[in-house]
């Protein structure tokens, strides 16, 4: 029988990634179907699960539409075939997006749907210029309304329109027709919460000639009302030295755990574009020997990390070894599956673990590792007279080729900093994005990824000696401003 297929109607958010919901994220890790809008950041789609397909539905004004009816007969004619299916949409899907109509049309068909609600521009837009769209002896009412109608009484009331640049005159000059001052606090923001965003600050009357001063280009949210002038003491937030800056991280998912949170916290619009994939091998009959005849284990990733709880299967067979890894961020991944190393490598990478060797020669040594592993970690050991047996109990692949918009928007617009733990994870992404509008700025981890990364063509701006998220972001931060 068939699986049956469900759609998510997904809130994407106003545009920063990290605004995205844990639910609207684990939905995207079961989309079989991906339709997104022009306004869902590329580097959200990155979350998709590995194989799912994608489909630009977007609107732009004055240029490519996709009719409404044709989306809603894709998207019932997508879970009828089984497919599991996320409809992305800017902002919430049910304020303005259009996502209720999609809602009675999935109703009507008989499809099982689910709606994710997203944080709406209308009120995240502002909150990020630092504008209440509500406070206390100002506004207790909020009104949101779309394109250039403006209508409604205006006492405690804050107005917030979802609309083009180009409908700006019209809605103020409908806002002053029903009540509202010319000289009533106004802002237009451009492109909230995401790294370019713009804003300007005036009022009713002079509101739409600044924005067309300023050259604001849309999507753009204008908000009417007292609120606007608590700007002046609320808009000091501490964003953090990252603030308006993308930084993509191409570490592995078994190394990058919390990196993408620490640099979020400090105000980076984080992408993750892991250049390596992990196929853990089927053990093998003697594998299980190897590691009983072994008197230390080795693991220089994160990935060995995960393929010895397999390889293993019970923990208790590793009474009376010990275990070396090649860095503190291998360790702390040791301690989730409830394992402490005995050894810790001064870093980085397995040459330094390999130099400082603690063990006794005719101690044996499992390295449980990659088919990408070069050999210099057992190649430096049994140079110098030590019994070392590497274990390849994993296949480190390359990622697949970029969606289009994510690589139609790193044409475009580029990115602040790009990270490396590897040379191996510079070279192909040098290959997957040969040309910039300018190249970002590149930070690695350690000398031998420095090495790499200049011959693949990348200009080294920092390197951090740590293997660690804390090591890479003290590098960074040391270049910025």
């Amino acid at each position: 029988m068939a699986r049956a297929g469900k759609v998510w109607l997904v809130g994407a958010g106003p545009g920063d990634p990290g605004l995205l919901t844990l639910k609207a994220r684990a939905a995207l890790r079961t989309a079989d179907s991906v339709f997104f809008d022009r306004l869902v950041n590329p580097g959200i789609l990155l979350w998709a699960k590995p194989g799912a397909v994608f489909f630009d539905v977007g609107k732009e004004p004055g240029g490519k539409k996709t009719p409404q009816e044709a989306i809603q007969r894709r998207l019932i004619l997508a879970a009828r075939n089984g497919k599991q299916v996320v409809r992305l949409k800017g902002g919430d899907p049910f304020v303005f997006g259009r996502g209720g109509e999609e809602a009675e049309q999935l109703a009507k068909a008989g499809i099982p749907f689910e709606v994710v609600p997203g944080v709406t521009a209308g009120v995240a837009a502002p909150a990020a210029e630092g504008i209440p769209v509500t406070h206390r002896g100002l506004s207790t009412e909020l009104v949101l309304k779309i394109g250039a109608r403006a209508e409604g009484s205006i006492s405690g009331r804050t107005l917030v329109g979802y609309m083009a640049v180009e409908g700006l005159r019209d809605f103020l000059e409908t806002a002053a027709v029903y009540g509202f001052s010319p000289e009533t606090p106004a802002a237009v923001i451009s492109h909230g919460t995401c790294r370019n965003q713009r804003s300007v600050i005036s009022t009713v009357r002079n509101l739409a000639k600044n924005t067309r001063k300023a050259r604001i280009r849309p999507p753009a949210i204008v908000v009417v009302g007292e609120v606007v002038g608590l700007k002046k003491r609320l808009g000091r937030q501490v964003r953090g030295r990252l603030k308006g800056q993308r930084v993509i991280l191409t570490v592995s998912e078994s190394l990058s755990s919390g990196w993408r949170n620490l640099f979020e916290e400090h105000g980076a619009e984080v992408w993750e574009m892991p250049m390596t994939r992990i196929f853990f091998l089927t053990p093998r009959g003697h594998w299980k020997k190897e590691v009983e005849k072994a008197q230390w284990i080795v693991l220089t990733s994160g990935a060995g990390v995960r393929a010895l709880t397999g390889l293993v299967g019970d923990a208790r067979r590793l009474a009376g070894k010990k275990i070396a890894v090649v860095g503190r961020s291998t360790a702390e991944i040791l301690k989730t599956i409830g394992l402490r190393a005995d050894f810790i490598g001064p870093g980085p990478g397995s040459e330094a673990l390999a130099r400082a060797w603690p063990g006794k020669r005719a101690d044996p040594i499992l390295h449980i590792t990659g088919n990408e592993e070069k050999g210099s970690f057992a190649g430096a050991l049994k140079g110098n007279g030590y019994r070392v047996k590497p274990l390849v109990a994993y296949r480190n692949e390359g990622p697949p080729r970029l969606l289009r918009p994510v690589r139609d928007a790193l044409g475009k617009e580029g990115a602040d900093w790009v990270v490396f733990a590897s040379g191996t994870a510079a070279e192909r992404f040098r290959r997957l994005v040969p040309r910039w509008p300018e190249e970002p700025k590149v930070a690695v981890i350690g000398p031998m990824t420095s090495q790499k990364a200049r011959k693949a063509g990348w200009k080294v701006t920092v390197m951090a000696n740590q293997v660690s998220a804390a090591g890479v972001l003290q590098a960074i931060l040391s270049k910025t401003q």
